[in-house]
C-alpha cells in the first residue's frame, strides 16, 4: 500500500490530504492487524513509565506519519535520505544485537546492505556528477514506514532493545528538521507540506557546500547524535535526562535555523 501510494504520487502528484489518509490507514493496519504499536513512551517525565493506554493506536499513527514525512522530506539531495536511514538502522541493529534481539538486528543488516547497493548508484562521486537512480516518493516513504516498524518493535514489549527516548536520538537529524518546519511554516502562513528551500540541506547548500559535502556533513551530524544517544544508554542515564537533552537540541536548532544568513550559490 505504501509503495502503491508513493508510485501514484510520483506519477500523478497526489494531494497532501490523499497521502495523509493513505499513510494513516497503513499505520492503522500496522497497529491493529500486526500488533506493532506504541504502548509506552518510557519514563520520559518521571521515574514511572508513561503508558499510553487508549491513546496507543492514535499515537502510533501520528508517530508513523511523522517518521515517514521526516524521511520523505530529507530526500532532497542525492544520497541523503538513504544515508540517514542507514545511520538509524545501524544503531537499531547494534542495540538490538546487544540486547539479544537477533531477528531485528538481522533484518536491519539486510536493509542496510540493500540500501548501500542503492547508494552505489545514487551517491555522487568525482567521476559520477549525477545520480543514476532515485528513491522517489515510493522509495522514501517505504523506507520511512519500515524504519517506523523497526523502531516500534525495538522499543516496545517485555524486553526492548532500547527505550523510546533513544529512538529520538537515532533519528534526530531528519526528525528535528521536519518538526522545525512543521511548526514554522504554518506560523508564516504556509502549508507544512509545501515544497521549499528551508530544509537543513538547503541551508548548507546556500552556504556554498557542494551536494556531496552537504550529505557527508549531515550524515556526520546523524552519527554524532545517534552516538550521543548510544553513549547515554550505555552510561545508564535516565530517560528524562535524555529527553530534556533532546528538547534542548531541538530548541537550539529551532532558534538558529532562521538566523543563518543565506547567500545562494551563483
Amino acid at each position: 500500500m505504501i509503495l502503491f501510494i508513493g508510485t501514484v504520487d510520483d506519477a500523478k502528484n497526489l494531494s497532501p490530504l490523499a497521502r495523509l489518509i493513505g499513510h494513516s490507514l497503513v499505520a492503522l493496519a500496522m497497529a491493529v492487524v500486526a500488533g506493532v504499536e506504541l504502548d509506552s513512551f518510557g519514563a520520559l517525565l518521571s521515574s514511572s513509565p508513561l503508558d499510553l493506554g487508549f491513546f496507543s493506536v492514535p499515537v502510533t499513527i501520528f508517530a508513523t506519519l511523522g517518521v515517514i514525512n521526516a524521511i520523505n522530506m530529507s530526500d532532497g539531495v542525492d544520497g541523503l535520505s538513504g544515508g540517514l536511514v542507514i545511520v538509524s538502522l545501524s544503531f537499531i541493529a547494534l542495540t538490538s544485537s546487544m540486547s539479544g534481539l537477533l531477528l531485528i538486528a538481522s533484518f536491519c543488516t539486510i536493509m542496510i546492505c540493500s540500501i548501500m547497493a542503492f547508494l552505489s548508484l545514487n551517491f555522487r562521486r568525482p567521476w559520477q556528477k549525477q545520480a543514476l537512480i532515485y528513491l522517489g516518493d515510493a522509495g522514501s516513504t517505504m523506507l520511512g514506514f519500515m524504519l517506523t516498524w523497526l523502531l516500534i518493535s525495538s522499543t516496545q514489549g517485555i524486553t526492548p532493545a532500547f527505550t523510546p527516548v533513544y529512538a529520538l536520538w537515532f533519528l534526530a537529524v531528519p526528525l528535528v528538521d521536519t518538526v522545525n518546519l512543521m511548526i514554522k511554516r504554518p506560523l508564516k502562513g504556509r502549508s507544512p507540506f509545501d515544497a521549499g528551500t528551508d530544509h537543513l540541506h538547503h541551508i548548507l547548500l546556500s552556504r556554498g557546500f557542494s551536494v556531496t559535502q552537504t550529505v557527508l556533513l549531515i550524515l556526520g551530524m546523524a552519527l554524532a547524535s545517534g552516538g550521543f544517544g548510544l553513549l547515554g544508554m550505555r552510561a545508564g542515564l535516565n530517560d528524562s535526562t535524555m529527553f530534556l537533552s533532546f528538547i534542548v537540541l531541538f530548541g537550539v536548532y529551532f532558534y538558529f535555523s532562521d538566523r543563518v544568513t543565506k547567500s545562494p550559490n551563483p
